[in-house]
């Protein structure tokens, strides 16, 4: 499995995705990151994009990862 970015928050944490073609774009916590691992269903947040740039936003203290099915892409966490 390719490195899966990830960032550690005390509170809320946003990540900017830069796409080169449409893809599923998952910003999960440890918990659900395990269940992806695993194959099982997971909760995320994001979904299927089309365009780009894509924000999400959480609120929650731990470590978030992303996840991004469909090509290549740029990202910055803040």
């Amino acid at each position: 499995m390719a490195q899966i970015p990830y960032a550690d928050t005390n509170n809320s944490l946003s990540v900017e995705v830069h796409l080169k073609n449409a893809a599923d774009v998952f910003l999960v916590d440890s918990i659900n990151f395990q269940h992806y691992k695993a194959g099982r269903k997971f909760k995320y947040y994001g979904g299927h994009y089309t365009r780009t740039p894509v924000n999400i936003s959480v609120e929650g203290a731990g470590r978030w990862y992303l996840i991004v099915h469909g090509g290549q892409y740029k990202y910055r966490f803040y």
